[in-house]
């Protein structure tokens, strides 16, 4: 263990005499809290990015009637989760329109293949809740996985500590100080790391749910539009007959 006499005062001080397995430990932490910030800053810009489009996108929704006309909102509004949902569904739907739409029973047949558009925009949510929910998994590893290194840690310098003390009758602070730095040095380290991960990934999770919520709804009521599109056609047809 290095003697921390002549020790650099200051913040830095106990990170730079700290012993070998300490400094190992606080390493990995920073490693671990520099790609936690990572993260956080880009989900700060990709999430809110998609909150923001997603909102304006919900603001047009019902003052539109046609598809087409909602294809071109998504078309400009791409970072929102809904915009994929909605293209998705609307190449589905022409696509089997042009299939089945100009024969005789083309409005029936259309309409029980609604599940293939449904589904068409679950493969799309799907996707777009990978994207969502992608590297937060690493944040809910270091708000787990932190502590404990920074509890590892403790337990080495009091460990060591103790082994210093054995068959020292007087113990001096110059003796214990090494042990005890190394064994707060960690614990500080993994609860510095530890708790802005678990808030930040609190707070993403959160706000990914209420895209997922939005995402659902707005599957529903498009799935909704399509219906009404066929059963029109439907009418449309009966009328020329």
């Amino acid at each position: 263990m290095v003697p921390t006499t002549g020790a650099s005062p200051g913040f830095l001080g106990p990170f730079i005499h700290a012993g070998p397995f300490a400094l190992v430990d606080v390493i990995a932490l920073v490693l671990m809290s520099v790609a936690s910030w990572a993260i956080v800053l880009r989900k700060f810009r990709t999430l809110g990015r998609a909150s923001r489009q997603t909102r304006q996108f919900l603001s047009t929704w019902g003052l539109r009637t046609r598809l087409g006309d909602y294809e071109q909102v998504a078309q400009r509004l791409r970072h929102s989760p809904l915009s994929s949902l909605l293209l998705a569904g609307v190449k589905e739907f022409n696509a089997l329109r042009a299939e089945f739409g100009n024969s005789q029973a083309g409005p029936e047949l259309l309409q029980h293949m609604i599940p293939n558009i449904t589904e068409a925009m679950e493969r799309a949510a799907s996707r777009e809740v990978a994207k969502i929910e992608g590297s937060l998994a690493f944040l809910s590893i270091t708000t787990m996985v932190a502590p404990f290194m920074g509890l590892l840690g403790t337990v080495q310098g009091v460990l060591v500590t103790f082994m210093t003390l054995r068959g020292t009758q007087i113990p001096t602070l110059q003796t214990i100080a090494p042990g005890i730095s190394d064994a707060l040095i960690t614990a500080v380290m993994g609860l510095v790391v530890a708790i802005p991960a678990a808030l930040f990934y609190n707070y993403f999770v959160g706000k990914a749910h209420e895209l997922e919520g939005d995402m659902e709804r707005f599957e529903s009521e498009l799935t909704g539009i399509m219906r009404r599109e066929i059963v029109s056609s439907q009418v449309e047809q009966r009328k020329g007959q």
